[in-house]
């Protein structure tokens, strides 16, 4: 394994980071760490216009096939692409998008599907959401309740999903429901490509301990889906969730390449914070405890470079890709608790008002980092459940060792 870069792909990712530097505000902390509700809507119309500049450059499903909008390149460029964007927190890049629903329509849909949901995709026009979570159907997502009653012409679609991302701003959604309840649990499922624009469709924002809402809780009543928005067979659902089990490969990546700068910061942070006359930096055990943080970074980044490699020569990456999650999540968690115990009291002030607004920067003395360590510490209390618990991941790698099942 060969983890240099060809020529071609350095000036790519140099063309990428100069795009970043001029599209981006220079105080701009990221998408995912901005703290106020009323900011995160104010970046809304950021965020659609970064969307157009990317599609403007061919960057929304770059390794997708030509014949439905992507630019067919290879998955090394996309990769390059993926963890430049997760590093500078670019908004605009739709992971639900470009990792789940996309990835999904090309392996699973038909021929129509794929000429008409793919293109506006990648022409940045449409975003995606997914819908796998309920109140009862959490990491089992085999006991689901959502249903959806076939008929001559739809289906009849009816339930609630729970804790699904910036579905406010989304078009559509992958709703997995039962389409047979008398099959065995795992084959009567099927999934469903819904316009969330649909008669029936209510959404109730919920708030999370960060005080952010882009999460959302989604009812359907009676919502006609029509029968050609069924992606694979019918009751075929399950396979199409396994298949989104591969697609994720690259929370563990983004978790990682999100640690990278917080350690960064940090470490400019005990640099130029004194006490009694001294820099943090100077302090033995901080000094030892980064370090150890950025053995761990690289750890990961190389662990994703497996991933990533494995991933090109085509053989099976969901152990490993479950075991990269796994390794992401824990040291988000422990870079976290680093980082709120350095900081001292200080560590649990968000800045007042929130980090960013778009007429300029934000400015709170007492807010160290501008609330960035709170707002990552309160985070990594979720960082386990988002895209399925840690437990399931084992169960997976557990699986794939071929350790018998409890």
């Amino acid at each position: 394994m060969d983890f240099r870069f060809s020529e071609e792909e350095e000036h790519f990712r140099s063309e990428i980071r100069d795009f970043i530097r001029k599209s981006l505000p220079p105080d701009w902390p990221g998408a995912v760490d901005i703290q106020h509700p009323e900011a995160f809507d104010d970046i809304h119309e950021l965020d659609n216009e970064m969307r157009r500049k990317i599609a403007a450059r061919g960057w929304i499903g770059l390794s997708w096939p030509r014949e439905y909008g992507g630019q067919g390149a290879s998955l090394t460029k996309q990769m390059i692409l993926e963890e430049e964007f997760v590093y500078g927190g670019v908004p605009g890049y739709d992971q639900y998008s470009l990792v789940l629903a996309g990835p999904l329509i090309l392996q699973f849909g038909t021929e129509e599907q794929k000429r008409g949901f793919i293109p506006p995709i990648t022409r940045g026009e449409e975003k995606w959401s997914v819908g796998m979570s309920e109140p009862n159907a959490g990491s089992d997502l085999a006991s689901l309740e959502t249903r959806a009653e076939e008929r001559e012409d739809c289906f009849i679609l009816n339930g609630q999903k729970a804790w699904q991302s910036g579905s406010h701003y989304a078009d559509w959604s992958m709703v997995y429901a039962r389409t047979d309840p008398d099959a065995p649990r795992h084959r009567g499922i099927s999934c469903l490509l819904v316009n969330l624009k649909s008669p029936g469709v209510t959404m109730r924002r919920i708030k999370l301990m960060t005080e952010m809402d882009y999460l959302n809780e989604i009812f359907y009543d009676n919502v006609r889906v029509p029968r050609e928005n069924l992606l694979g067979s019918l009751n075929g659902g399950w396979k199409v969730a396994m298949g989104s089990v591969s697609s994720e490969r690259t929370f563990g990546i983004l978790l990682i390449n999100q640690a990278r700068q917080d350690l960064e910061q940090l470490v400019q942070y005990c640099r130029e914070t004194h006490i009694n006359g001294r820099p943090l930096s100077r302090d033995p055990i901080i000094r030892n405890r980064l370090a150890q943080a950025a053995i761990e970074i690289e750890v990961g980044r190389s662990f994703g470079q497996k991933l990533n490699w494995l991933a090109i020569q085509g053989q099976p990456i969901i152990g490993i890709g479950s075991q990269n999650r796994l390794y992401g999540t824990a040291v988000s968690l422990r870079l976290a608790q680093l980082a709120t115990q350095i900081l001292g009291l200080f560590g649990q002030l968000g800045a007042a008002g929130g980090n960013w607004r778009p007429e300029g920067q934000v400015h709170d003395r007492w807010a160290k980092l501008k609330g960035r360590m709170r707002n990552r510490y309160l985070q990594s209390a979720a960082v386990g459940i988002w895209s399925g618990t840690s437990e399931v991941s084992r169960n997976t790698v557990a699986a794939v060792m071929g350790l018998p099942q409890g």
